[in-house]
Formats: structure tokens, C-alpha cells, sequence
């Protein structure tokens, strides 16, 4: 089996995700900004999220180019949209799982901190995750 595969041979997997401090962090934050942000404000915003500890400085930014100016380290985040999460991650878990799909976009040669870059939509289903994980692995 390939190097850092769970047991149901992926790389990230749903089922074995080890919901870390860091996860659980990035979910608290984004469930702050979304009980105490009114929605029509939320809606077009972005977040920075640091993909190490799932810190932010909790600022809502109004666009992506925004939230990466405002970052001493640009390259170290994450950026979440509400945009197509208005409500946040559902769970730490959830949380946990996006940014260990950012750490591996970001090792297999993409940079999330350019603004003139399409965003990455995430595959929703086990069987999307894998096969785009499989390319990226493959770009390695």
C-alpha cells in the first residue's frame, strides 16, 4: 500500500480523520463568525485560516485579494469563503478534513494565496476526494 494511506486506502479519508486542535480551532472560529456576523455581511466574505494550528485573525474580508494582503504570512493559509458555506464547517471534523485538503493541495505544487487563481471547490462525495487526491499525489 502506498505511503500515508489510511486503511481504506486514501489520503484523506472521512471514516479515519483524526480531528486535530487544529480543526477543531478552525471550526470554532468559523462558528463564531457565523452566530455573531449577520448573514447578508457574511455571505460575501472570506476568511484566512492558518492551514498550521487552524488560527485566524477572525477578520471577515470582503474579497479573497483582501484577506491574502492582510496575512504576514500569505502562503500559510487557507482561505474559507461563506459564500458557498454560509452557515460554516457542519462539524470539527469537517473543518479537520478541509484543511488537510489544503496542506496536501498546497504540498503537491498549488498556491491557495493567489487572487487571480479560480477557487478550489472541494469534492463532496468519497469517490470525487479520492480521484482528485490521486492526481494530486501523481503531480507529486
Amino acid at each position: 500500500m502506498p505511503e500515508n494511506l489510511c486503511p481504506h486506502g486514501r489520503k484523506i479519508c472521512s471514516e479515519c480523520q483524526h480531528v486535530s486542535d487544529a480543526g477543531k480551532r478552525a471550526f470554532d472560529i468559523i462558528r463564531g463568525l457565523t452566530v455573531f456576523t449577520p448573514y447578508d455581511e457574511r455571505i460575501r466574505s472570506w476568511v484566512a485560516i492558518r492551514m498550521e494550528d487552524g488560527g485566524s485573525d477572525q477578520q471577515l474580508y470582503d474579497s479573497k485579494a483582501d484577506a491574502i494582503a492582510h496575512q504576514a504570512w500569505e502562503q500559510q493559509c487557507a482561505y474559507f469563503s461563506f459564500r458557498g458555506a454560509p452557515e460554516g464547517f457542519s462539524s470539527a471534523k469537517d473543518a479537520a478534513i478541509w484543511l488537510e485538503y489544503h496542506r496536501l493541495m498546497y504540498s503537491a505544487g498549488m498556491r491557495l494565496a493567489d487572487p487571480d487563481d479560480p477557487d478550489v471547490i472541494m469534492p463532496t462525495t468519497k469517490e470525487q476526494l479520492g480521484d482528485q487526491l490521486r492526481r494530486l499525489r501523481a503531480g507529486m
